[in-house]
């Protein structure tokens, strides 16, 4: 690979700027990539970003996806007949508003009661078809919102994505956008899947039927009108997309800031800032509220000119056209009763012809409205997509080797090094077969700001020994970690440690022990053995006569040793090994600790790399 592939390349100098006037948050960074996500966000097309979805939503993995693919075929397929079946039956239901007054002009009491049944019978199929159109959406929506979330999640927990995604790429609200806006774009386009194809059928069928009754004229007439219609409510409609994006964009900042309180409910207290968190959250709300407001008068304007073009006016154009109609009777043929009862039949039938025509033709122009809220629900998870699929580059660069293959990458970095024999570019070395960390001629900068914290770092830790790295506050001991750990890339170097987990070895090779170590959701179990499942570590006590119960009391023994060393052993009585609560809020600081030393010693790992891990106790 050339030198303008690594990581280090392609990654830009990371400076702290100012963001423009029309950005949503004024203390934001450059991503991972150095570029702004919101000035992206602008420059993609809504449409190039509903394609790629699209792409996404089919393109099978495996089996799975291609029946899955397969199963959604099959439910448009039946949609579009449930769409058909149901214009179908509006035409009909139109002929029978003509033909009831044909039956009453005439006095003719068993074809009306006749007509009654064949309504009735029209009124239950037209129920079955609407349940069967709004049963196919759903299903539709669902089986495209299984889809998107599992790309979602694969993508999220590829490597460190989900650490990458939030504190590199500034994604900050990359919960909602991998959840609520997955699932309003999955309804939205499945909603849209049978408002696409309805109107455009019905302003076929009705056209026609509207040409069979009055010829060119009505029909010329009609479609002018509609094409005047169109012209002006194109130049009346707003944005609607850009204030769908903003409004998506400031409810994710003032749902943010409601998220923030509730994780620091306790010390905001202890502050007494609860004025000062409400100042902050009703201007996020205010901020919002101005921009709806903004919306709701923009749609107010365009709701007037479009209830006028497509709702009144109409009403003119039909009785011109049901003129055409009428004048195409003779006058002596208006003299006989019957003759009299078919025109009116058909006149009825022919403005219920017309009014669906308009209306279907007024649902194609609100299509534009539909598809710009869509693409802008899109353009908000495609950027998610794009954000993770960037910090995936830095995988590439992270290798698992046994010794052979170390050394052939050893060979290939050698012909590749400049002329000072530096390495030329990040790569992460994970070798299986020796317990030792090097940092080799690593430069260690931090990303967000690009400060050199070492230059050409060389520095090797072998088993059984240990380090100290001590400093004052924000000197980067912690930060160091989160580059052994992969979080963070190196711009130039290599970081050299045993692999995680090599077959026969249970035991991690680098565990961390932080300040405020994470609890799990579950159980006092389940906290000791994180991240590993519990059926998993039973299974490391297994012989051939213990059951599933003996296993259980093995692996409980076990941990109760373990809490014994760190004077932990009181929270089994107080708790129990199955109570599931929260942890962080039950657990003093210095427990939380004594609970992350228990859980390093419970994992047993070639290193332990300890951050400040017991300032507490």
């Amino acid at each position: 690979e050339s030198s303008d592939q690594h990581l280090g390349a392609l990654l830009n100098e990371h400076v702290v700027e100012d963001q423009d006037s029309d950005n949503l948050h004024p203390t934001r960074s450059t991503s991972l990539l150095g570029r702004n996500l919101r000035r992206s966000a602008s420059k993609r097309s809504r449409l190039s970003s509903m394609v790629n979805l699209l792409k996404l939503l089919y393109s099978p993995s495996n089996q799975k996806d291609k029946w899955s693919a397969l199963e959604d075929a099959t439910r448009l397929v039946s949609l579009a007949g449930c769409v058909v079946m149901r214009t179908v039956l509006s035409d009909r239901i139109a002929k029978l508003n003509g033909q009831t007054v044909f039956y009453l002009l005439n006095q003719d009491r068993r074809g009306f009661y006749g007509l009654m049944v064949t309504s009735m019978l029209q009124s239950a199929a037209n129920a079955i078809v609407a349940s069967s159109l709004r049963y196919l959406t759903g299903m539709l929506a669902l089986g495209w919102r299984r889809r998107m979330s599992q790309r979602a999640l694969q993508g999220y927990f590829r490597g460190n994505s989900f650490y990458r995604t939030v504190h590199l790429e500034h994604l900050a609200d990359a919960d909602q956008r991998l959840t609520r806006d997955i699932e309003r774009w999955c309804d939205d386009l499945a909603d849209l899947m049978p408002c696409a194809i309805k109107p455009v059928l019905d302003a076929a069928w009705f056209s026609w039927s509207c040409f069979k009754l009055t010829g060119w004229k009505g029909i010329g007439l009609l479609y002018c009108y509609t094409m005047f219609g169109y012209s002006t409510l194109k130049l009346a409609a707003p944005d609607i997309g850009n204030c769908a994006l903003n409004e998506h964009e400031l409810e994710s900042a003032f749902r943010q800031s409601h998220i923030a309180l509730r994780e620091r409910a306790e010390s905001v207290a202890f502050f007494g800032g609860g004025e000062r968190e409400r100042e902050g959250i009703h201007a996020h709300f205010l901020r919002l509220r101005d921009q709806i407001s903004s919306s709701i008068r923009a749609i107010f304007n365009r709701d007037v000119v479009d209830a006028f073009i497509t709702d009144q006016l109409p009403h003119n154009v039909t009785w011109i056209i049901t003129m055409f109609f009428s004048m195409n009777y003779p006058k002596e043929a208006l003299k006989d009763m019957n003759d009299q009862a078919f025109m009116v039949r058909d006149m009825r039938y022919l403005a219920t012809v017309v009014s669906q025509t308009f209306t279907a033709f007024g649902d194609i122009i609100g299509l534009n409205q539909r598809f710009s809220e869509l693409s802008s629900g899109a353009l908000r998870i495609d950027q998610v997509f794009a954000t993770m699929k960037d910090g995936a580059k830095m995988d590439q660069f992270i290798h698992y080797a046994d010794k052979e293959e170390r050394s052939k990458q050893s060979r290939r970095r050698k012909k590749k090094s400049d002329g000072d024999g530096k390495p030329d570019g990040l790569t992460v070395v994970r070798s299986g077969w020796e317990d030792v960390i090097s940092f080799d001629q690593a430069d260690v900068n931090i990303p967000q700001t690009g400060s050199a914290l070492a230059t050409q770092l060389v520095l090797d830790i072998r088993k059984g020994t240990s380090l100290i790295i001590s400093g004052h506050n924000g000197s980067g001991k912690t930060t160091l970690l989160r580059f052994l750990a992969g979080l963070w890339p190196l711009k130039r170097g290599r970081i050299i440690k045993p692999v995680p987990s090599t077959p026969g070895r249970i035991h991690p090779s680098v565990f961390f022990v932080t300040q405020k170590p994470y609890t799990t959701l579950g159980s006092l179990r389940a906290q000791l053995v994180y991240p590993r499942a519990i059926a998993d570590c039973m299974a490391d006590f297994a012989d051939s006569d213990a059951d599933a119960d003996g296993l259980s009391d093995r692996l409980d023994q076990h941990l109760r040793e373990i809490l014994d060393r760190v004077r932990l052993v009181y929270l089994v009585e107080r708790w129990g090994w199955d109570a599931e609560v929260n942890w962080m809020d039950v657990l003093s600081l210095g427990e939380q600790q004594r609970l992350g030393m228990a859980r390093a010693f419970f994992h047993r790992p070639s290193f332990v790399a300890l951050d400040e891990c017991t300032n507490a106790i």
